[in-house]
């Protein structure tokens, strides 16, 4: 079982979790963390194509929580509870017998808050890799400040919340410029340190479906140099990027042609495809960005999925930086013949 990443709630830590019960948010996440751990096991295309009877589900909370769960349905209940607290769908059920059923992630995942739980302890890998690479350039340089862009998608708000969470701890100050928000409702939570973190944002209307405010990118591309810009994609096929929406295309185009710093672009892996995707246009490649932070999977099964083959097909123009136990820092070689 791979290393639970730093920054998971304690209460999920088997040596923490001495309660009779989890709280619904940490309950969901645990069982996304099972479902991800049974996809890299298993030789299946998509992690929607996984079903987990609600015994082996109970007896992993078990193993894994120290948490002893006697009904079934108690279960699934606390998990449609937080469905219908978050406005959308999660999980899909399918009777297995008397009294039993079969749990399998919802697979129509569209919107902001249903892509946020989905690979979300890969999410939460590369979002460490991001923040430990800010943290140790920053102690290197000696500086006691940081400028940067926070782009659209689920996995740039997890590492929001990682700079929230350590706002109080930090010796660095933030200036934070964002169109996402997830990340900026995250960062403009009563219990961050407003003193170490200050957030612009861009004027415009909100795409209730990608959660991002779709404005003029000029106040992001304008606002001078960042230390960072960092972002993420929905798919790459062969080196090119894209996103579903076309507002957001021409969003991440502006910005990743125009704002200037060290471009960032964080990965679960699961982006690379082998099919070109449908009435979609690419906003940029792969070259256009200093860095891919992506992570890292062991599994004894010697399964290697289609995304780690394709992955490796662009092994000559990254350069590894940091090769840590849970991520990857690969620097982009300049390249003219990526495309």
């Amino acid at each position: 079982m791979d290393r639970i990443p730093d920054n998971i709630p304690g209460q999920l830590h088997k040596k923490n979790s001495r309660k009779h019960r989890l709280k619904q948010k940490d309950l969901v996440m645990r069982i996304f963390f099972m479902f991800e751990e049974e996809y890299e096991k298993r030789d299946v295309e998509s992690i929607c194509d996984i079903k987990i009877p609600i015994e082996d589900i109970k007896n992993y909370l078990k193993d894994t929580c120290d948490v002893n769960y006697r009904s079934s349905l108690w279960v699934y209940t606390q998990l449609r509870r937080y469905e219908e607290d978050l406005g959308v769908r999660l999980f899909s059920r399918d009777r297995k017998g008397a009294g039993s059923f079969y749990l399998s992630i919802y697979d129509r995942m569209l919107k902001f808050y249903q892509k946020q739980h989905l690979y979300v302890s890969k999410k939460i890998k590369v979002a460490n890799a991001v923040y430990d690479k800010i943290k140790n350039d920053l102690q290197a340089g000696r500086k006691s400040s940081i400028k940067i862009l926070l782009g659209a998608g689920s996995t740039i708000y997890h590492l929001a919340n990682i700079i929230a969470e350590k706002s109080w701890h930090d010796p660095f100050r933030y200036s934070i410029y964002t169109h996402n928000l997830g990340s900026l409702k995250r960062l403009l939570e009563p219990a961050v340190n407003y003193n170490t973190i200050e957030v612009f944002t861009p004027s415009g209307k909100v795409d209730p479906v990608t959660y991002t405010i779709i404005g003029d990118p000029d106040f992001l591309c304008n606002a001078g140099v960042f230390d960072y810009i960092a972002m993420g994609t929905s798919y790459i096929f062969e080196g090119r990027l894209y996103v579903e929406s076309g507002e957001e295309t021409r969003i991440k185009e502006a910005i990743l042609k125009q704002a200037q710093g060290t471009k960032l672009l964080i990965l679960t892996k699961h982006e690379f495809t082998d099919r070109q995707p449908d009435n979609h246009e690419a906003y940029g490649s792969l070259s256009d960005y200093n860095y891919v932070i992506v992570p890292r999977i062991s599994t004894s099964d010697g399964i290697k999925k289609k995304y780690d083959v394709i992955f490796e097909e662009y092994k000559e123009i990254f350069e590894p930086e940091i090769i840590h136990w849970n991520y990857s820092i690969l620097k982009v070689l300049n390249s003219g013949n990526l495309l």
